[in-house]
Parts: structure tokens; sequence; C-alpha cells
């Protein structure tokens, strides 16, 4: 029985009701509707055990009446709990002439309200056996698929779209749909900045059961073997990933690659390192000898000389032995103060020898001042270490002794200024760095080996600072530093005259030394852009430039060199001018000094218009050329 015809049958009969003398006013047209759709309900809610067991079908229908009053005097009673099978439906579903819905539904099956819902709206809802549920929705202006997505998401159930029909599934089976229709894809994912290995380990959670994810194997440690190629038939291409999985999840893995193979941060990061070395010397001292029944001249040192007649012997002249040293009467007397030093280091000295006395003054005020200034610049990447080492790598021999032989192996100890550097850069332009700067420094010293040999071992003298610390973009800091200072007082005297007051300072002698040194070092680190790096390499590359001429114009003045320089300024000059004629000529003239100037070829060749190519004679090259042309012709014909 169609759906129309037993609403236009229950409405006539209504009708015939109410003209038969029913109490109340007379039925109109769209009252009666209202009581067959009601009927239509009922029925649908008694059969719908059979109806769950099959799928339910609403089918569209013909027009009906834009809305359905309920009458006045009808009240609509709340039922508590799941509705009987048999019980009258008592809520309102209206589709006005706009598409939008207006329903008011209490405790009422989902099957009826989907049901009316289909003839109101005039659309095909198919309803699967599993989907049943009970509804309470009051809804205002919606459009149909809202109230759709409102009746079904709430009950945990789902629809479909295909064509003109609306399928409604449970999640499950939606689930379980779509699952059959879905197919494995395979897309390619290249990389630009990270290793395949790690975009892998960052996207493998995104996969599905069936999806994988293939890579390149990753990257050798650099080294390159003296002796043979190296390479084999490794993988030479950018990295990337080879992804089988559903669409839905390569596009989120695709999404998640976008976001994470960024290019990396450049860091520049500039140590100073300061050393300053204060030494001052300070000394004073008067040295004497006074003798007796001797003679200076016999002694050649005068302060040497109650030393010379305890040995007994002269000094004698150089070269000559020394002799006895035997007095005319047999007496003879000497007294001798050497506390003031003065054979030592002095800035002014003064002797004076006068018959019997010799009396020897020292002064020294000495001060060295040593300012070492070592400022290591490196570049490099975010979260990759780097080192710059400028100094001296000195060579020692290492011995190796075993039971049955002897290795021995030349290693080197770098010496130097050093800067070892690792710096992370953080989203907010902080930068973290693992640092290590190194002030070194090699002493050689011989040593013997356990099977008597003399061996040479290296001895390091090195500052360095090994930390860990976080600094702005720009930002200068100082890392840490060493100041030691020492101060030597030495005091010489003759004992009791030289604690006398005034007199007693012939009889005292005096040295000084203090030593002080001083390091600091401090360190900058920038983030650099592709701009800044351009405007360096351009910086950079003009400097250069401008050394080269400077050391041109510091050669003699005949010199090849120089010459051919001034020739091909002036002749640049000339060609500027459009005076091609003396360019040519200064261009010639700087080829008859150098004729392997490439500089003055390359000008000759641009200023006549063309190239001047000699044969080479070579078979090998006509043989190379010919091959390569015959190729060309045929890619060309292709």
């Amino acid at each position: 029985m169609s759906e129309r015809w037993f609403i236009e049958s229950m409405a006539v009969v209504a009708l015939a009701a109410s003209a038969a003398g029913q109490q109340g006013p007379p039925m109109q047209l769209s009252d009666a509707r209202e009581w067959a759709l009601r009927a239509l309900a009922q029925q649908a809610v008694e059969d719908e055990p059979s109806l769950n067991g099959g799928g339910q079908v609403f089918e569209e229908t013909d027009t009906l009446p834009e809305t359905l009053e309920t009458p006045a005097e009808e009240e609509t009673s709340v039922v508590e709990g799941p509705p009987p099978p048999n019980a009258v439906f008592q809520g309102s579903v209206e589709v006005n002439e706009y598409d939008l819905v207006e329903m008011h539904v209490q405790n009422e099956r989902l099957g009826s309200v989907l049901q009316l819902l289909s003839v109101q709206s005039e659309r095909n809802i198919v309803v699967s056996r599993n989907v049943s549920a009970s509804v309470t929705a009051d809804l205002y202006g919606v459009s149909f698929f809202e109230a759709l997505d409102a009746l079904l998401h709430v009950n945990g159930f789902g629809y479909i779209r295909e064509g003109n029909f609306v399928y409604v599934y449970t999640r499950e089976e939606i689930e379980a749909l779509e699952d059959e229709d879905r197919e494995l894809e395979a897309t390619v994912i290249e990389l630009d900045f990270l290793n395949a290995v790690d975009a892998a380990s960052f996207v493998t959670p995104l996969l599905s059961a069936d999806g994988t994810i293939t890579t390149p194997s990753a990257s050798e440690d650099f080294s390159i073997p003296d002796a043979t190629p190296t390479g084999k038939d490794d993988y030479a291409n950018t990295a990337m990933l080879v992804v089988h999985d559903y669409p839905e999840n390569i596009e989120a893995i695709t999404r998640v690659i976008a976001k994470i193979d960024t290019r990396p941060t450049q860091v520049l990061i500039e140590a100073t390192i300061l050393q300053a070395a204060v030494t001052e010397d300070n000394a004073f001292g008067i040295d004497f000898s006074i003798i007796a029944d001797l003679d200076f001249a016999e002694f050649g040192n005068p302060l040497a000389a109650v030393n010379r007649l305890i040995e007994g012997t002269s000094g004698g002249d150089e070269g000559d032995a020394a002799q006895p040293l035997v007095p005319a009467d047999g007496e003879g007397r000497a007294i001798t103060s050497t506390v003031g030093n003065t054979s030592g280091a002095a800035g002014l000295k003064v002797g004076v020898i006068d018959e019997d006395i010799a009396v020897f003054l020292r002064v020294l005020d000495e001060v060295t001042d040593v300012t070492v200034i070592s400022n290591p610049k490196v570049l490099t990447l975010n979260r990759q270490p780097a080192r710059v080492l400028v100094g001296t790598r000195v060579g020692y021999l290492s011995t190796t002794t075993t039971e049955t032989s002897t290795t021995e192996n030349v290693e080197f100890l770098d010496t130097g200024t050093q800067l070892h550097v690792r710096p992370f850069v953080t989203s907010d332009e902080l930068i973290r760095m693992e640092l290590k700067p190194q002030v070194s420094s090699a002493n050689l010293r011989p040593a013997v080996s356990s099977t008597g040999r003399t061996l040479t071992i290296p001895d390091e003298d090195t500052t360095e600072l090994v930390t860990n610390l976080y600094v702005r973009d720009g930002q200068t800091v100082v890392l840490g530093g060493l100041f030691t200072e020492s101060t030597t007082s030495t005091r010489r005297q003759v004992p009791v005259l030289g604690d006398l007051p005034i007199i007693g300072v012939p009889f005292r002698g005096h040295d000084d030394s203090i030593r002080r040194n001083e390091l600091i070092f401090l360190v900058t680190p920038s983030i650099i852009s592709d701009q800044v790096l351009t405007i360096e390499g351009r910086a950079a590359r003009k400097s250069v430039e401008l050394a080269r001429v400077g050391a041109r114009q510091g050669l003699l003045p005949w010199s090849r060199e120089r010459q051919v320089g001034q020739l091909l300024i002036e002749a640049e000059k000339y060609e500027r001018d459009g005076d091609e004629r003396r360019a040519l000529l200064n261009a010639q003239r700087a080829l008859a000094l150098h004729p392997q100037s490439r500089e003055a070829i390359q000008l000759r060749d641009r200023i006549r218009g063309g190239t001047a190519a000699w044969p080479s004679g070579s078979m090998l090259e006509r043989l190379m050329n010919a091959r390569l042309d015959a190729q060309a012709s045929v890619e060309v014909g292709e």
C-alpha cells in the first residue's frame, strides 16, 4: 500500500466522519491530513520490528502541505522511558518552503522521526537495521542536514550521502564501509634539510596499521681514503621518504614533514681571548772590594780577590792558565762584598777602581708588558659542532712496545688558539652553546724510554675553559678568566752592617720582581641570515682585492707583475672611454711582457670581439670532440 494513497484515504474518512455530524466544528483538509499522518506514524511504529529486520525505506512522496498544525484542543503527553511499540506518535515535524525544519519530539522512536522528516522534506532516507533509539529534541529553523546531524550524532549514528539517497548507519557500519572503499597509495616526499632516518622516526606514529615508510640508509661519517676512491653504488640523491598508506594518513604525514623539514639556522660564533702579562724587575746594589799588599791586576775580577786568595791562584789573562798567587812579602789582605749582585742584569752600572779600592753600582728598573688578543671566528649550523685552530701541530714520536715488537708512530699535538663549539638555537633566538676556548703551547723535552732510548716528549702549557651557557643573539658575555700576581722581594746584606740606617746602604742588595698575568674569555654568537652572508662575502672579496692591489703596488717599479698590472689598468680605462685602439695597444704590451697573463688575453679578445684558440694537436682531443659533436647532433635531431 503506497503512503500517498494511505494518507489521502484516511483524510477522506476523516472528512466523511466530520460531515456525518461529529461534535465540534467541521474538520478542514489540513487537519484531516494531519490526522492521516499520525495514523501513518502509528502504523510505522507497529511495523517497526519487521522493518528493522530488513531496513527502512522512506520514499519521496507527492507534495504535502508545508505545515502540519496540531489542533489547539489537543495536548502532547510526556511519556517516561522508551515508548512502547504501539505508542501513538505525539511530536511534530515541519519543513517550510525554505527547506528549514522545525521539530518538537519527546521520547519518540528515531525511526518514526526519520520517516516523518523524509515525508516532510521529500528526501529519500534509508535506515540500517541496526539503527534504533529514542529521541527528544526541539529544533527551530535548522536545515535538513543540521536536523539530521542533531538526531543522529547524539545517538552515535551517522549517514552517508549517495546521489538522491541518504543512508543512515551506526558508527561501526560507517567505518567498515569506509575501510572497504579505502585503497593504499604510494607517494614520495623529498627532504631538503632533515635526514630520512630522523624524518621516518617522527612520522611513523602517523601510519595506519597497513602503512609503511621506506628510507635510504643514513649518511656515512665523512672519510676520504688516501689510496682508493669511495662511494661504490651508494645512494647519491637527496634524502626522501617513500610512504605507502591511505590518503588521509599520507596527508597527515606530509603536513608534519612540511613543518619539521625547515632550513637550519646558521650561527657565527666569535670568541675573544685576551692575555695580558706584566713583568716588572727592580734592583739596586753596591759591591766593593778592598785589598792590601796586592794588586787588582793579579785577579782579573776585582770582586774575586778573596776567592783568589782562598784558591791561591790569580785569575790570569784570558786564554792563559791561572798562576800561583804568592805576595812578595808573603802577606796579602782583601775584603769583598757581593750582596749587590752587580754582575746581574741592570739598567745602569757604575764601576770605580782606585788603587786598593774597587766599588761597583747596579741599578735596574725593567717593565715588560705583553698583550695577546686572539679572536677566532667560526660559522656553523644549528646543533652542529665546529672547531677552529690557529697555531702549530707539534709532532713527536710515540713508541709502543710489546713482547715481540716495537712500533713507532708520529703523533701530533695541536697548540695555539683553538675554539670548540656547538650551538643550539631556540625559537625565541636564545642560543645555548657548548663551548671550549683554549690557548696552549708546547715545550719539547728529552726523555729516556724503558729500552734506554732518548725520546722527545711535548709538554703542553694550556689555558682552557669548558662551559655551557645561554646567550641572546648578538650579545657578548664574559665566560670567565684567570688573574695571577706574584711578587718576589730578595734582600742580601752584610750581617750587622746592612741593618744600619744610611751607612748600611752599601752593605745591602735589593732584587724585586713582580709577575702579573690575566686571561679573559669573551664570546659573541650571532644568528646569520642570507642577506648578511652576502654582504659579508662581498666585503671580504673587496678586502682581498684591495690587499692584492696593495701587494702589487709594493713591488719594485721594474717588476714584471707591476708593469703588467699598470698596463691592464690603463687599457681598461681606455676601453671605458671608448678608445679601443689605445686599449688594445696596452693589452698587447702587457702580453709582450707576460704572454700567459689571462687578464690580458681576455681583455684583448673582448676588444677584438673574438676568441683566439690555438689547436692542441692532440689526437685524443680530436676523437673526443668528434664523438661529443655526433652525440649532440643525435640529441638535437630527436
